[in-house]
């Protein structure tokens, strides 16, 4: 069986090019005025995990990448990315170092969202920020990519979608709190693109959801790392 990330090296370029078409530009805008809402100045060092061909990342000159996909980290690089070669159930660097983590539609992708979420809350420094983007399973745009899933698609037919409950849970158990939500795409999918205005909080309906994590802390401030995640 194809795994994951030789689908994403064999459709890296095709899979790139979609966010200078026509129809994907849109909405990948879109979701980067959520990200850019929610990452602070002096968010670096900042890591993104899937960071794909480096799309989100590039926007945070001096980032670092994680992708298990050569080709995609190839074009990544090319965008002044920091390239690392790894997944995120098991990150190759040490405790407390990033300032910001990024998590942009890979969640649905990894064999274990709550491993990468413990790995992801080990390595943030403390005060650090976490925004992980997903597609909500049973939106509009979820259907799609489920459809495409159920048909076989190279590159989503091993990918699992979540509810914003899920993510939620994830997260509880990996030790991080919500501290903001943000929704957009409401349009139909099946439709022209249309550039979309973010709205600041979750909103039933949205094709995308951004969530602001930060580890929980202790009644006297300090922050804890939860029983779920596996020791170090």
């Amino acid at each position: 069986m194809m795994s994951k990330a030789s689908a994403f090296d064999l459709k890296a370029e095709e899979y790139d090019a979609w966010y200078d078409s026509g129809q994907g530009k849109p909405l990948y805008e879109s979701e980067l005025k959520c990200l850019e809402s929610l990452v602070p100045e002096g968010a670096l060092p900042l890591l993104e995990i899937g960071t794909g061909t480096g799309r989100f990342a590039m926007r945070f000159p001096g980032a670092f990448g994680l992708d298990p996909a050569f080709s995609a980290l190839k074009l990544a690089r090319k965008r002044g990315i920091r390239c690392v070669s790894g997944v995120g159930e098991s990150l190759p660097f040490r405790d407390n170092v990033f300032k910001t983590v990024l998590i942009i539609a890979t969640l649905c992708f990894v064999r274990d969202p709550l491993a990468v979420l413990c790995e992801v809350a080990r390595v943030l420094a403390p005060g650090g920020i976490i925004v992980a983007g997903f597609i909500p399973r049973g939106s509009n745009w979820g259907l799609l990519y489920e459809k495409k899933r159920t048909e076989g698609s190279l590159l989503y037919r091993d990918a699992r979608f979540y509810t914003l409950s899920d993510v939620e849970s994830f997260a509880k158990a990996a030790g991080l709190c919500v501290t903001q939500m943000m929704s957009t795409l409401f349009q139909n999918p099946t439709g022209p693109a249309s550039l979309e205005e973010p709205r600041y909080r979750h909103v039933e309906g949205a094709g995308f959801v951004f969530l602001r994590l930060e580890k929980k802390k202790e009644s006297g401030g300090q922050e804890r790392r939860e029983k779920s995640c596996p020791d170090g």
